[in-house]
């Protein structure tokens, strides 16, 4: 069992027990405080916490399935964005709000009037400030810096939701794969047919590759803006491919509310466009490219885009 099974595998579980189609649709209905109150208890999301904060200290790599499986379960709870939060936070010897809930906001404008996170940590030019949203006060200042210089919140909430996406897209891709091994057409599952398993193997092939720069963008707690921006080019661009496959391979049923596809495509189309959508990344990195004042596209790759060891 790789490292990655033996963190996720149990998280899943959780997910899978706490978080199902059922209680997403009553989101709103059900006590997410209860919900939280689970999450917290199991301890995963202090897993970026040093041990002298009651954490595990492992790094950012290390939590990539963590925060995927809650794109696979559409978790409706900041738990990728407290966790990185609290980390910051515990980096800078900050106190951090017991039991709480953590959004980030890279503008004061993004503020949410409405949130189910207890607290947000809103960027203000070169200044992070943690919130009280119940409150609407300011509760502490820290201007936070990292070795690489300081974090644009922006970069961050990027790489989180790129990472939320692969997990969505991963489930998407299990859900057709079932459908398609199920349902059956003159005679045959839809799974026989060339066409349907030529389009099965092009999302495929977008959903690995989709996993892939969603890991590169959570490749150092940093959050290099160059492998972030890849990671949120590539999930977007999949997310639409494998969204319009999904549908048309379900045909008609798969619009209906009943079944769980809509809940999967809808938050992958909102995750699309939130934090920068695929122009705005792909400007950000065409930039970085032509500022560089030697080498080509492949010296580039190499120097830029390489991931930290």
């Amino acid at each position: 069992m790789s490292t990655d099974d033996t963190l996720a595998e149990p998280f899943r579980r959780l997910m899978a027990d706490i978080c199902t189609p059922q209680v997403i649709r009553r989101t709103g209905s059900v006590s997410e405080d209860a919900l939280w109150d689970l999450i917290e208890d199991s301890g995963f999301v202090d897993a970026l916490l040093p041990e002298s904060r009651g954490g595990v200290g492992l790094s950012l790599p290390d939590v990539f399935p963590l925060i995927a499986a809650t794109g696979e379960y559409l978790l409706p709870l900041p738990f990728a964005e407290t966790m990185v939060a609290r980390a910051l936070l515990a980096g800078q010897d900050a106190s951090i709000p017991e039991r709480a809930t953590i959004t980030l906001c890279y503008s004061p404008s993004t503020l949410p009037a409405e949130s189910d996170a207890s607290y947000a940590i809103v960027q203000d030019g070169g200044r992070w400030n943690l919130v009280s949203l119940h409150q609407g006060n300011i509760v502490c200042h820290a201007d936070f810096s990292v070795c690489a210089g300081k974090l644009d919140l922006l970069v961050v909430t990027a790489a989180l939701a790129a990472a939320r996406m692969s997990g969505m897209m991963n489930r998407l891709m299990d859900m057709c794969l079932s459908y398609a091994n199920g349902r059956e057409q003159f005679g045959r599952t839809l799974g026989k047919f060339q066409v349907v398993q030529h389009n099965l193997a092009l999302m495929a092939q977008q959903v690995a590759s989709a996993n892939v720069a969603a890991r590169i963008g959570m490749s150092s707690i940093d959050f290099d803006q160059n492998r972030v921006a890849v990671a949120k080019i590539r999930a977007s661009e999949a997310a639409q491919l494998v969204s319009s496959q999904a549908h048309a391979l379900h045909g008609a049923i798969g619009m209906t509310h009943e079944l769980d596809l809509h809940l999967y495509t809808h938050q992958l189309q909102q995750l699309r466009m939130a934090c920068g959508s695929e122009r705005y990344w792909a400007e950000n990195l065409g930039k970085e490219y032509l500022s560089q004042a030697r080498g080509g596209c492949i010296d580039f790759v190499r120097d830029a885009l390489q991931e930290v060891d």
